[in-house]
């Protein structure tokens, strides 16, 4: 791989590879999404006719074993969406996926929820304009987590 901010280095390439830390334990390097803008600015890493978020990936994919999904923190991905990032990368690829902001205890505003639980949320109370862990009902915290 070439390095992204020069000429080419064999060593770049070795920094992608699992590596053995100790017994049964590997440490995996990669980048915080596909579409990093350091990525897809520098003209270097992505082949030309690359810019489609599902080439993306693919290509990404095929240069590091695991991404961050940092957009999950904003809004959860659909099941359709997850399917397809998995149809899109080898069987071992990971993905570290960042928690939806809600359960991690910020404030999360109505219209981030999923369609389904922004409907069965019943309405804020007074001047609150986001919602908290602690302030949602837990049936729908439990279908959240699920």
């Amino acid at each position: 791989m070439d390095d992204l901010f020069g000429d080419a280095d064999p060593n770049i390439a070795l920094l992608a590879a699992p590596k053995a830390v100790g017994p049964r334990q590997n440490v995996v390097v990669g980048m915080a999404s596909w579409a990093d803008p350091s990525l897809v600015k520098s003209k270097r890493f992505y082949p030309k006719g690359h810019s489609a978020p599902e080439k993306m990936l693919r290509y990404y994919a095929s240069q590091f074993p695991m991404v961050e999904v940092d957009s999950s923190f904003f809004a959860m991905p659909t099941a359709s969406n997850a399917a397809l990032w998995v149809e899109r990368t080898p069987k071992n690829f990971k993905f570290n996926i960042k928690a939806f902001r809600l359960l991690t205890g910020h404030q999360t505003a109505p219209n981030v929820f999923p369609p389904d639980i922004q409907q069965a949320l019943p309405p804020l109370t007074g001047r609150k304009k986001n919602w908290y862990y602690a302030d949602v009902p837990g049936e729908i915290v439990d279908e959240l987590w699920r």
